[in-house]
This record gives C-alpha cells, structure tokens and sequence, in this order.
C-alpha cells in the first residue's frame, strides 16, 4: 500500500524547497500545493506532485489536504496570513491529517516589539487550539539571507557588532523533516539555530577568504535600513520591523544558541564556514 503523502504549504520557497528535496531524498513523493504549477515545476523538478490551490480561496484546499497524512506550514507573514492559516487548518483537521509542522520565527510573542514576532505568535496559538497534533519550529536569521546582503563587495546592515544564532535553511529544513517523520516531538517548540553566535563582520572575513576579494561590513542607521525597504516598493510596517529587528539584532537578541536541532536531527547544525564554502558560487554571481 502506497504511503501517504506529506504536503507542503509553502513549497517554493528557500525552505519550503528544500523539505520537499529531503522527503524526496527519503524516497517520498510529497505533496505541494502551489499556485502556478509551472513556476513550482521550474522550481522543484519532479520531486514533487503539484497540486492546484489557493490559501484565500478555502474552497480550492480540499484536493491538496485530501488522503495526506502530515502538513508542513509556511506562509508569509501579513494581512491576509491568519485567514490563510485559519483556512489550510480547517481543510487539514476535516481531512484527517495526523499532524501539522509549522515554521515561526524565534521570539515569537504577543508582546514582541515585531509585527511579524506578534502575527507568528497568534498564528501559533490559532495552530495549538485547532485540536490537531502539532509542532512548530521557530528559527532565527537565515544564512541564506546574506546572499540578498551582499552587494558589490559589501554587506549593508545596521545590526553593528550584534551576533546572530543564524541558521542554515537546510537545517531548518531537515528539522522540519525530522519532526514530521519521527516520533516524539508532538505538541513541542523548538528553537533552531545555528551552532555559535556570529556577526556581520565574522560573515564578511570568511566570504573574503573563500571568494578571495575583499567583503566589507558597512553599517547603516536603522533609519537607512527602513528608507531602502520602502525604495523597493515593501510595505511600511514591514519596514518598520526590519529597522526594528536590526536594532534587536544588535543588542543581541538573536545570539542565544539552542541544542534543539541536535535533539531533533542527531546531528549537530552547519557553520557558517560551512555555508559560505557551499555557496561559494552563489555569491560570485
């Protein structure tokens, strides 16, 4: 008898991508909902079936939850991401799933000074009173971010000396993998991080020494930080939690580490060091 599939909300994206790669590395063919099946098969090859449908349109959610048996959940936080939430849920617990992932955001809170921390919070509470089994993992930066940090030959950041517990995607991915597929880890939050506290400056020096040119750190004032969101067309409050949270960065707020990837996985987190010589490539291009 065929196992039942796992789906994934969210399959595109830097994580979502790589849950659906790891189920299929286990010999799964999970389940992704998207919107344009075209864009998600340039995206994610034949790893994955695709299947039609639309968070803010809940009538579109029965096929994609339909004979599966776990969810993982990703949305982007905003206006419309507890209704989506709300609706996928819904779909999920009158389907029968057995248990539901959720990626957060480490410090997620009702009185975090982030919109985004607060709208994870509600949209966790929403998740841990539906009635299904869940779990729920909150990360703190990604690696993956400096790729988009980067520009000619600098890092632009107002997170000054601040260090970050930041976490390669893949990890988060494989311990999202983890709690899906292994027993134990119902009704628990984890925190995932990366294995030490390191800062802009310690990304800027290993860049430099794997790419062979010189990386530089400038520092911005949160106040920059908010003026060039707002040039690229984002949202206002966004903005204003991306200037909010490099000022949160820099006092520390993400640096504590967490053992809980290991507690998951088995095996300890990926380095920065790690990460950089990976991606290598990327930041060339």
């Amino acid at each position: 008898m065929r196992a039942k599939p796992t789906l994934v909300v969210g399959a595109t994206g830097t994580v979502g991508s790589e849950v659906v790669a790891q189920l299929a590395a286990t010999g799964e063919r999970p389940r992704a909902l998207v919107r344009d099946a075209d864009a998600a098969r340039q995206r994610l090859g034949g790893q994955a079936e695709l299947v039609a449908g639309d968070l803010d349109r809940p009538q579109t959610l029965g096929g994609a939850v339909a004979g599966a048996e776990r969810m993982f959940l990703l949305t982007v936080p905003g206006d419309r991401q507890l209704e989506q939430e709300r609706a996928v849920i819904e779909a999920a617990r009158h389907a029968g799933l057995r248990r539901i992932v959720r990626l957060s955001r480490l410090g997620a809170g009702e009185r975090s000074p982030l919109r985004v921390a607060r709208l994870h919070w509600r949209a966790e509470q929403q998740l841990t009173g539906s009635g299904l089994a869940w779990t729920i993992l909150r990360p703190p930066m990604f690696m993956q971010n400096l790729l988009f940090m980067v520009r000619d030959d600098m890092i632009y950041s107002a997170i000054r000396d601040g260090k970050i517990a930041m976490v390669d995607a893949r990890d988060i991915a494989a311990a999202a993998v983890a709690a899906l597929t292994s027993d134990g880890h119902i009704g628990a939050t984890y925190n995932v991080t990366g294995p030490q506290a390191v800062g802009l400056e310690d990304a800027a020096t290993l860049l430099s020494e794997e790419l062979g040119t010189q990386i530089r750190f400038a520092c911005l004032t949160p106040g920059d930080v908010r003026d060039g969101f707002l040039a690229m067309g984002i949202d206002s409050w966004l903005a204003d939690d991306a200037a909010t949270l490099d000022e949160l960065l820099a006092a520390g707020h993400d640096e504590r580490i967490s053992d809980d990837f290991r507690k998951l996985t088995g095996c300890p987190p990926r380095t920065l060091a790690a990460f950089v010589r990976d991606f290598a490539g990327a930041f060339r291009t």
